[in-house]
């Protein structure tokens, strides 16, 4: 071994401490950059060679630029992201219907039943009370107005998650155009022997976003690509194509949208009602890690008509039996006084549809009964059918969940809107802690630290300095030995 051969050791520790300072220089230029994950520069031995019977080395190399990458915990967090962006939709929609069933802060639908009713008690005290007739009109119209509010309230927030869905599509199509992209560019680097750090960590930011708008099943290939599918099991991107999720008018009366999936392909084909897939029914499904798309599905098509179905239960309750009694009594109407008369609208039995009778006036309101010692009620009018009409809110009735009161009934629907929305705080919240904390473990296994980089920055700079220091060295022995020679 000569000279020569210390220039060539020297050369092969500036060439790998200066990549290693760049590579320090990248990591701390990229501390605050969303994804990054920490790079290490791996330094092995260059081949040994023989210098006069004994094994010396020959330097320094570079053998791989490695990042910090943990693909267990990336899984974790895109499942943990799509999770919880399922439930905080949950949550958000939740708290956007439980004022609604808010009996303490104001007067709600419980109330306004409760005031009908005890309107016909009032008037079995003055069956032909004018002042008492006008009350019950007055508060029936506020029993149907609070029945129409609430369906209108429960139907703002189904059609404003119906609304969201054109966005969160477009969402989806966007980071899934960007992966196929992404995918693309790590092919051409893989071809030429590139290094692809940085894309691999923009492919795992891009699943990670599209694990927050959809559920989303990630596989990696052995180049590094991504292929995506969705909760049942359509593709969304395969290597460099990729496909559009959007949505679309459906034929129901009113429309709703529906999340329909194009071919892949790069760009895809042109959105076609005709071929494309209606995948409504699965991107949306009823399990966790639906993102925030199956979390507002299941707000528009589950959440909000259960409640709704509630609602119409207790409109059709009330309309079925009031009208059943009420047309067997007498009004004041008279003499002769009539009968047969609804007191809602026969067709009106959901709480959008529900009204007072078209015919109803405050003399037809009927109070009386026919009984045998007044076989026909005159214009003065007797209780009787007042206070069996003021019974019925204690009377049993037969519900979805079983018999209750309409009280009752009712009471454990806003009970049941309280556990509900206090369940989806709670779960989300854990998310969220949850999230924190397999966000941390990246931190601590992928994120840069300044402190590290700083000293691992002396390090190289150090060794960077020998590795000169052994080229002036060997420069003078090279000098010396010329000198010799002249």
């Amino acid at each position: 071994m000569g000279i020569s051969s210390i220039f060539d050791i020297a050369s092969s520790g500036i060439a790998a401490q200066r990549l290693a300072i760049e590579v320090a220089g990248e990591n701390i230029a990229n501390i605050n950059t969303p994804g990054y994950s920490r790079q290490q520069v791996v330094m092995e031995n260059r081949p040994i060679s023989t210098a006069n019977g004994f094994a010396l080395g020959t330097g320094v190399q570079i053998s791989a630029v490695r990042r910090s990458y943990d693909g267990m915990l990336q899984q974790q967090i895109v499942d943990g992201n799509s999770t919880y962006q399922q439930n905080l939709t949950r949550q958000q929609a939740l708290e956007q219907i439980q004022p609604s069933f808010n009996e303490v802060a104001s007067d709600g639908l419980g109330k306004a039943v409760e005031n009908f009713f005890s309107s016909w008690q009032d008037l079995s005290t003055n069956p032909s009370g004018s002042a008492e007739r006008a009350a019950l009109l007055s508060r029936s119209q506020i029993l149907v107005d609070t029945f129409h509010q609430m369906n209108t309230s429960l139907n703002t927030v189904a059609k404003t998650a119906d609304n969201n869905l054109v966005g969160i599509t477009a969402e989806v199509t966007d980071n899934a155009r960007n992966l196929a992209l992404v995918n693309t560019q790590i092919l051409a680097t893989h071809a030429v022997g590139g290094n692809s750090n940085e894309l691999l960590d923009q492919r795992d930011l891009l699943l990670q976003k599209l694990s927050d708008k959809v559920g989303i099943t990630t596989t990696l290939a052995s180049d590094g690509t991504a292929s995506v599918t969705l909760a049942g099991g359509e593709d969304l991107v395969q290597g460099t194509s990729y496909a559009t999720l959007y949505t679309s008018a459906s034929a129901a009366v009113p429309p709703v949208n529906e999340i329909r999936l194009s071919g892949l392909g790069n760009p895809p084909p042109v959105n076609n009602k005709v071929s494309d897939a209606n995948i409504s029914a699965t991107v949306g499904g009823t399990g966790n890690s639906l993102g925030q798309l199956g979390g507002t599905l299941q707000v528009r098509d589950t959440m909000v008509p259960a409640y709704l179905a509630k609602l119409d239960e207790m409109a059709s309750s009330i309309v079925s039996a009031v009208n059943t009694v009420h047309s067997a009594g007498y009004g004041v109407d008279g003499p002769p006084a009539t009968t047969g008369n609804n007191f809602f609208a026969a067709a009106g039995t959901t709480s959008k549809s529900i009204t007072l009778d078209g015919g109803l006036t405050a003399a037809k309101i009927a109070a009386g009964f026919a009984t045998a010692s007044d076989p026909a009620p005159t214009s003065s009018g007797n209780n009787v059918n007042a206070l069996k009409l003021a019974a019925i809110q204690h009377n049993s009735f037969s519900f979805s969940t079983g018999s209750a009161t309409l009280s009752d009934f009712y009471g454990s629907v806003v009970g049941g809107v309280g556990i509900d929305t206090q369940g989806a705080q709670n779960v989300t919240a854990q998310g969220a802690s949850f999230l924190k904390q397999l966000n941390a473990l990246r931190s601590s296994n992928s994120g840069v630290s300044l402190d590290e980089e700083l000293t691992n920055l002396t390090q190289y700079q150090r060794a960077f300095q020998g590795s000169a220091k052994v080229i002036n060295v060997a420069t003078e022995m090279l000098d010396t030995v010329m000198g010799l020679v002249r």
